[in-house]
């Protein structure tokens, strides 16, 4: 008995430290996306999902983090941009009223409806 308790205590560690790498590894994704996405990439890659948020929205931390786990490992890549980073006029020009913002095909959807949010993503080119 003492011989299978060590590999159960294994593999019970290995999954708990899986469990808690993989919404690094995806943050991490994220922070990528971000330092690589422009306003103007947003404007020549229309098919391509664009998410605007701000840092300290609540509709943002309650909407974002699940939709993240959820497609963290697709293959897809989105546009992630910060709001608190654009002028009027570029918020102005990417119809931005309040975020989370999802915007593709030149068309912004202010939702937080996880339903149509995960059909915006599937959209993604």
């Amino acid at each position: 008995m003492k011989q299978l308790r060590k590999p159960i205590k294994l593999l019970i560690l290995s999954i708990i430290a899986l469990c808690m790498l993989y919404p690094l590894f995806v943050f991490g994704r994220l922070q990528g996306w971000e330092k690589a996405s422009s306003v103007k990439e947003t404007i020549n890659k229309p098919n391509r999902l664009t998410i605007i948020y701000r840092n300290h929205c609540p509709r943002c931390n309650k909407t974002l983090p699940k939709l993240f786990l959820e497609h963290g490992m697709e293959n897809k890549k989105v546009i992630l941009i910060n709001a608190d980073n654009l002028s009027k006029e570029e918020l102005d020009e990417l119809d931005v009223q309040k975020t989370p913002v999802f915007r593709i095909n030149k068309h912004s959807y202010n939702t937080m409806d996880h339903g149509l949010i995960n059909e915006l993503w599937n959209k993604s080119k």
